[in-house]
């Protein structure tokens, strides 16, 4: 039998501290605090005096003295910006950085495009770069980022480092994690972009009801991710939906670096949107389309039984046909009662970067807050950030 010893109590008390100061925004009492932990008054004290040291939290200003004259109660308020966090979408073609505070709250943004091909070093510039002008903005010192996640195109490896991208092999092999964590003095984990925004739906998109998801992204690639238990599922060599490594399929037929490839249109979202507004072209090559998709992700989905089926990427923004065509024929496929529903992701194509902001909470949780396991805060996407995407 496990039993509770003194570290595991005075751990859940500090955790139950951290929600209590992230409930609200104005400074609480001891009292206030004991409210809703049911903590006792030394047990908040001994907490307080630890977050004090840290700096996480910081006695208020004290409030007019009481009708009866008597000392006002002292009171405290979490310093948010004592550390920040860093989402940073590292793609092919775009840099998206987003800078949160402690209660979860984004408080800049910053996004490049790349042109060109540059080299790694290059990569790593303007990552680098990106991520130093997002901190600009948001008036924080880059002393107080203390963890980040970047999302990137390929797998990930147990060695934290990318080892397998089409997209970006120049970067395979390459010390990302580390040249950020190095650049900022901060804790930094490398992730598959896919992956952080299956994540990133438990979080913040349409997944928050549900513990396993069947994530699906369409646009310049096709991938697919899964969670289990809201968390982000790998596989043994760490591969778990690559699907653009499979042979024979649409998008392997023209291109070996697993590029979707469309006779009536550039782009997936081009074709969609055509689709949509009538053209009889695009609509029998969408059509074609999901008949050569929709029986492998019924295959995961009949192996895997996720709550529900993500649609995510650009195709997320291209209304309805996509997602009520394909739910229409995996349902069809699946000739059980109970059929995983299908929807789009809100996300869009910013699902990476917040998935990745995500992902520094958990990972940094030591660093932001002197302790394991603080959960992730709420995260409200606001139409600025919705806008970078």
């Amino acid at each position: 039998m496990n039993t509770l010893g003194p570290a595991n109590i005075r751990h859940a008390n500090a955790l139950a501290c951290i929600d209590a100061f992230r409930s609200v925004e104005e400074p609480l009492s001891i009292s206030d605090i004991a409210a809703r932990t049911g903590l006792s008054r030394p047990t908040i004290e001994s907490v307080i005096s630890g977050f004090e040291a840290r700096g996480l939290v910081a006695e208020a200003a004290a409030a007019e003295a009481a009708s009866s004259g008597g000392r006002p109660a002292r009171r405290y308020a979490l310093e948010s910006t004592s550390s920040v966090v860093a989402g940073i979408d590292a793609g092919p073609r775009n840099v998206r950085v987003l800078i949160a505070d402690l209660r979860g709250r984004i408080i800049a943004r910053a996004t490049k495009v790349i042109d060109g091909a540059p080299t790694s070093d290059e990569r790593l510039a303007i990552v680098t770069a990106v991520t130093a002008d997002a901190l600009q903005r948001s008036g924080v010192s880059a002393a107080n980022l203390q963890a980040a996640c970047i999302a990137v195109s390929g797998i990930v490896g147990e060695s934290g480092r990318l080892i397998n991208s089409f997209a970006v092999p120049e970067w395979n092999g390459v010390a990302i994690a580390e040249h950020i964590a190095d650049s900022y003095d901060c804790v930094a984990v490398l992730e598959n972009d896919i992956k952080l925004a299956a994540y990133a739906e438990h979080n913040m998109g349409a997944a928050h009801d549900v513990d396993n998801i069947l994530f699906i992204q369409i646009g310049n690639r096709i991938s697919l991710s899964q969670t289990f238990d809201r968390q982000i599922f790998h596989g043994a060599h760490r591969s778990a939906g690559e699907v653009s490594s499979l042979r024979g399929m649409h998008w392997t037929k023209t291109s070996i670096k697993g590029q979707l490839t469309w006779r009536s249109g550039e782009t997936a979202e081009q074709v969609f949107a055509r689709a949509s507004a009538g053209d009889e072209t695009a609509l029998s090559e969408v059509v074609a389309f999901i008949r050569e998709i929709a029986p492998l992700l019924t295959t995961v989905s009949l192996v895997v039984d996720p709550a529900r089926i993500v649609v995510g990427g650009g195709l997320s923004r291209a209304g309805d046909l996509f997602v009520d065509m394909l739910r229409e024929e995996i349902h069809r496929l699946i000739v059980l009662a109970d059929k995983p529903d299908v929807t789009a992701s809100p996300l869009g194509s910013i699902g990476a970067a917040t998935g990745a902001l995500a992902l520094a909470f958990q990972f940094g949780s030591e660093s932001l807050f002197g302790i394991a396991d603080v959960a992730v805060p709420a995260i409200v996407l606001d139409r600025e950030t919705r806008e970078i995407a």
